[in-house]
């Protein structure tokens, strides 16, 4: 088991030599095999241990004796000991939510405070297998996408780690058995009455028997491919927002629909549901599937119609207008009204050697070039935000700089030049959106208009023999 835990670890980069670690001990059988595998592991690391345990108040006499109990095992390992008693239905009266909803939310955070007084820079959880198993079933009777499919996460946001991850039920047990070491057992575990204790209970048991043996297996490698399929589209569209220089702590969110409805819809969903999530107060705040739904079919109404907009929950509204999407949450809004936009960047000029790469300091974006092998006409598809450009074409030296007066530009698939007003203007281009866009100018005009447009007089042709490939990251 020890082993397994190692190289748990190691696979994840879970410790660092030296590491504070708050383990966060409940008392039953899985958090006290975690704080004992702590405990053998610690001299490998060079680690300080800190235990933390919340009393819930909903168990009366029992929980008081988890917690006494708890720090009896912490003393005995001489551990110190942080705990902490509240009184859940007096938070949980008026909110609507459930019960399960809000013990796990006052949980973290007391776990996420605790870390921070007492000095830990990790928080380690008792998640095992089998809790990966019952997430997935449970997020899919749910009706979750990728996100909820691929269940608990072997570490988050580089704070929580969970070492027993790799470790069934039973070898935990068996552990506990071995080492001689006594746990509690949490008595509300057997009711029926939330839903992830009759998936433990009735659920796992009846689709291992009549249907897949190794149903709990099975259930954890798919959460771990969609892990990994999750964290490819989540990088893209990070990348993507990126270049349009959209940042999820921004007030208010400009989506360029023109570039946006050329996305694959995944991606598209993908970028509604994050920049809803962060928009609403509490980093999601009651958003749905539904929500985004609507999002999305008011993306693809007619771009010639009017300003419409719908209002989310948590005060979050989505508005169409002028070829944008724009979505501002309930923070960004005074009184009922919109508050006054952010005033544009500064105008920018950064000189451009290739390869390499710029980083414009007034978007915090960073634009890199290299030469590449010539592309396909698909490959050159599938990266839109990507400009591909017969490096023999350009006429040196180039810039990256925002928009000026007089500007001008031969956009790919179009008649003659244009002056850059006109091109944005035809792209209904929000006046405040322009001037953070990168253009892309060498001795002649503008030569790439950053994540949108190249222009025809360097497009790539049968007798290109050098491609310079630009991107935003």
């Amino acid at each position: 088991m020890l082993k397994t835990v190692a190289q748990t670890i190691e696979s994840f980069s879970m410790l660092g030599s030296g590491d504070h670690v708050l383990a966060a001990v409940s008392g039953g059988p899985d958090s006290v095999a975690l704080l004992r595998a702590l405990v053998l592991l610690s001299p490998s690391y060079g680690l300080r241990l800190t235990t933390a345990h919340l009393n819930h108040g909903l168990r009366g006499d029992e929980a008081d004796r988890e917690e006494a109990f708890v720090r009896r095992l912490s003393a005995g390992m001489d551990i110190p000991c942080i705990s902490k008693k509240i009184d859940v239905p007096a938070l949980k009266a008026g909110t609507g939510r459930s019960l399960e909803e809000i013990c796990r939310e006052i949980r973290y955070r007391f776990l996420e405070e605790t870390a921070r007084h007492c000095g830990a820079v990790r928080i380690a959880t008792g998640h095992h297998r089998d809790d990966q198993a019952e997430t997935v079933l449970l997020n899919l009777i749910r009706g979750s996408g990728p996100e909820g499919l691929k269940g608990i996460m072997p570490v988050r946001e580089s704070l929580i780690i969970r070492p027993l991850f790799y470790l069934s039920r039973a070898e935990i047990l068996d552990f506990l058995s071995r080492e001689g070491l006594p746990y509690m057992t949490d008595s509300s575990n057997a009711t029926p009455l939330f839903l992830r204790n009759r998936i433990r209970n009735r659920l796992i048991p009846e689709l291992s028997a009549a249907y897949n043996p190794k149903i709990v297996e099975s259930l954890c490698h798919t959460a771990e491919i969609l892990r990994e399929e999750d964290g490819y589209i989540r990088a893209e569209a990070d990348r993507i927002l990126k270049g349009w220089g959209i940042a999820p702590e921004k007030k208010e969110k400009l989506i360029p629909l023109e570039s946006f409805l050329t996305l694959h819809p995944a991606l598209q969903g993908r970028i509604v549901k994050h920049l809803l999530e962060s928009s609403a107060p509490s980093g999601r705040g009651g958003i749905g599937y539904r929500h985004v739904k609507a999002v999305l079919a008011l993306s693809r109404q007619d771009l010639n119609r009017s300003a419409v907009s719908i209002d989310l929950p948590a005060g979050v509204r989505v508005e169409r207008r002028e070829g944008t999407l724009r979505v501002v949450g309930a923070e960004g809004r005074v009184h009922g009204r919109e508050s006054r936009r952010v005033a544009p960047p500064p105008g920018f000029c950064y000189p451009v050697e290739v390869p390499g790469r710029v980083w414009i300091r007034e978007l915090d974006r960073t634009v890199c070039f290299e030469f590449v092998a010539k592309p396909s006409r698909e490959e050159m598809r599938r990266q839109p935000l990507a400009a591909f450009i017969d490096f023999d074409r350009i006429c040196l030296p180039m810039s990256l700089r925002s928009l000026k007066a007089g500007d001008r530009m031969h956009p790919l698939g179009m008649r003659g030049t244009k002056k850059m007003q006109d091109y944005f203007v035809d792209r209904k281009t929000p006046c405040d959106l322009r001037p953070r866009i990168p253009l892309l100018v060498d001795g002649k005009s503008v030569v790439w208009v950053a994540g949108e447009r190249i222009s025809q007089r360097v497009r790539v042709t049968e007798e290109t023999k050098m491609v310079l490939k630009a991107e935003m990251v």
